[in-house]
């Protein structure tokens, strides 16, 4: 599986200030293109139905946010926390997230393509009603998080914890869980036909499932 990674510029200069890009993108109705963000903190933000194109953000922190309808495209985040922050109708393709808190955060009805996740907290995230396609997602913690009625295709995983998240009407078919901890996952026989899992995780799907498993 190849995922298209993301095309921002190597050197980037650090921009000028973000609100001042917000506005000025509002009035004209433009996007906001090949802009790197370093260290920035702001809580409360509305970045509602903004595009970013080849743009950078760097450890920042845009907590209780809203990111409603926003774009991002070729857009890399490096240790970043959007905790409890709304992204939901989000449009993502390109999009690399690297060691970033999504803590709480609701990415329901989003339409996500060609992503890397790496080392990643989306405890607790919303991504109910979404579309992931071409997915990388190694090494990060998506325990209790709510990814039902998802339309998921080829999804690609590394160590992934998947502790108590709920996958109700999510069909799992071609996705290999045998290197992740699906301990106390929600998820019916339904959604798990087609799945891979090893034989460990099978005995203990076959238990959640109410099968008797004698020695």
């Amino acid at each position: 599986m190849k995922i298209q990674k993301p095309n921002v510029l190597e050197k980037p200069l650090i921009s000028s200030d973000l609100l001042s890009l917000i506005e000025m993108a509002r009035v004209e109705e433009s996007d906001i293109v090949a802009e790197y963000f370093n260290n920035i903190s702001v809580e409360n933000i509305d970045m509602s139905k903004l595009c970013f194109k080849n743009v950078v953000f760097e450890n920042c922190r845009f907590v209780d946010s809203t990111f409603y309808k926003t774009d991002f495209i070729d857009v890399v985040f490096k240790s970043c926390d959007l905790s409890n922050s709304d992204l939901t109708e989000g449009y993502f393709n390109r999009c690399e997230f690297t060691s970033c808190k999504f803590l709480g955060a609701n990415f329901s009805e989003t339409n996500m393509q060609n992503i890397f996740n790496m080392q990643c907290t989306f405890k607790y995230a919303n991504f109910a009603s979404s579309k992931l396609k071409y997915i990388n997602i190694t090494e990060c913690d998506m325990s209790d998080a709510n990814i039902t009625e998802c339309k998921l295709s080829n999804i690609s995983l590394d160590n992934v914890m998947f502790v108590k998240t709920n996958f109700f009407k999510s069909s799992l078919k071609g996705i290999d869980f045998t290197t992740s901890h699906i301990d106390g996952i929600m998820v019916s026989a339904e959604e798990l036909n087609g799945s891979v899992v090893n034989l460990y995780q099978a005995a203990e799907l076959a238990r959640l499932l109410g099968v008797i498993i004698k020695d």
